[in-house]
């Protein structure tokens, strides 16, 4: 974990305030039935962990191939997405259609995770950038469940969430440590 307050870490806050909410949104969707395109979340944030701890090439694309089961090139499981079964599990069925092969990677890239390979390929492959991998770290922190860490995040991501709060935050501090410096000057003066 990066000191308190180092700009990494603060980064992370931020994402894991994202990533919370993006979360909360597909529950959401999923208990209400309400968007097709909410179930896509699961895909992108499965591929953005993928980043952190298994791609091993930063150049290389991530393809639609590696979302569809029936190609030789598929990595559905180093993604996560099987069961103990071998099947798709039940938040990845989306991609037996087009929709879950294209839609993942475009909104990754939207998002600002990631950017497409080449005009060539065109939504077809994209590369997972700087910010993206940053985000799977966070993905993949929050998979971990350290109550410290994702404390930290929460509490960080809040104050960043809330300028005024931060500013009060800041005042308080300030105050507390001038209110601790005039106590210990009366006690030392008297001894």
């Amino acid at each position: 974990m990066d000191a308190p307050f180092g700009i990494n870490f603060l980064r992370k806050a931020e994402l894991y305030n994202l990533a919370v909410t993006l979360d909360k949104s597909y529950l959401e969707s999923k208990k209400n039935k309400k968007s097709r395109h909410a179930s896509l979340w699961p895909i992108e944030k499965a591929i953005l962990k993928w980043t952190y701890y298994g791609h091993k090439h930063l150049g290389s694309p991530i393809k639609t191939d590696h979302l569809s089961q029936g190609s030789i090139h598929n990595k559905l499981a180093e993604f996560g997405m099987f069961n103990k079964n071998g099947k798709l599990k039940k938040d990845f069925i989306v991609l037996g259609t087009n929709l879950g092969k294209h839609k993942p990677l475009e909104n990754i890239v939207i998002r600002g995770f990631g950017a497409y390979f080449s005009k060539s390929t065109g939504h077809n492959a994209i590369v997972i950038n700087k910010e993206g991998l940053l985000f799977g770290e966070t993905l993949s922190e929050m998979e971990e469940n350290n109550w410290l860490t994702l404390s930290n995040y929460w509490v960080y991501g809040k104050i960043m969430d809330h300028p005024g709060a931060f500013a009060l935050l800041i005042v308080t501090a300030v105050s507390l440590i001038i209110l601790a410096e005039t106590f210990i000057e009366k006690i030392i003066k008297y001894f």
